[in-house]
């Protein structure tokens, strides 16, 4: 006797849907808003439970980030004197992430090791490739491009598809700094994203490296 145990899941093509759905909200808002700075991954921390994207309203000059926190988590980020700064808004990849945190073999995540943790995506078939290497200027991630990946070049920029973003937010982890993306490039196949580790607080282009 054989007994067969089936469970329901989600066709593929409607979890995509649903998934470029978020997207393109995401997007109307960053439209709306009149935003071009690209995105700024924040790490978790003692006082920032999850990971968050900081899209400032310029993309070069001076990048002014503000103190993003548990108590101070809003999604329009102002100043002091009303002046708007951006908006901080979970990845689009923050619930993939969380899954991926459960297997213990993502435990001590560190710069040294980032990219053997990175590799073990594709041990469990979330990648097909992906390739993390410093360059002169920042690093450059290089991974398969997932279907996601075709909102197009301005979006990736500033709010990668869930799993470009999970893995950038664990790069940020693993770092633990802030991380900004300076541009992404495309291939046939693949998405490269050229990232900044943001080495301070500070406020210019020309502290991340």
């Amino acid at each position: 006797m054989i007994f067969m145990i089936t469970e329901k899941s989600i066709p593929k093509k409607i979890s995509d849907v649903q998934i470029e759905g978020n997207m393109d909200t995401i997007n109307r808002i960053i439209k709306e808003l009149n935003l071009n700075g690209n995105a700024i991954f924040l790490p978790k921390s003692d006082t920032l439970t999850e990971e968050r994207i900081f899209i400032p309203p310029n993309k070069s000059g001076t990048i002014r980030i503000p103190d993003i926190n548990d108590k101070n988590n809003n999604i329009i980020i102002t100043g002091a004197d009303g002046k708007k700064l951006g908006i901080s808004i979970p990845p689009a990849g923050i619930k993939l992430l969380k899954e991926i945190e459960k297997d213990r073999t993502f435990e001590n995540i560190r710069p040294e090791n980032i990219e053997e943790k990175l590799q073990l995506l594709v041990g469990i078939n979330l990648l097909k490739s992906v390739s993390f290497k410093k360059q002169e200027f920042g690093w450059k991630l290089e991974i398969d491009k997932p279907a996601s990946c075709s909102n197009g070049n301005s979006l990736q920029n500033q709010y990668p598809s869930p799993t470009c973003s999970a893995v950038i937010a664990m790069i940020a982890q693993a770092f633990n700094k802030k991380i900004r993306i300076y541009d992404t490039t495309y291939s046939r196949d693949k998405i490269t994203f050229h990232l900044n580790i943001i080495k301070r607080r500070a406020r210019s282009e020309n502290e991340a490296c």
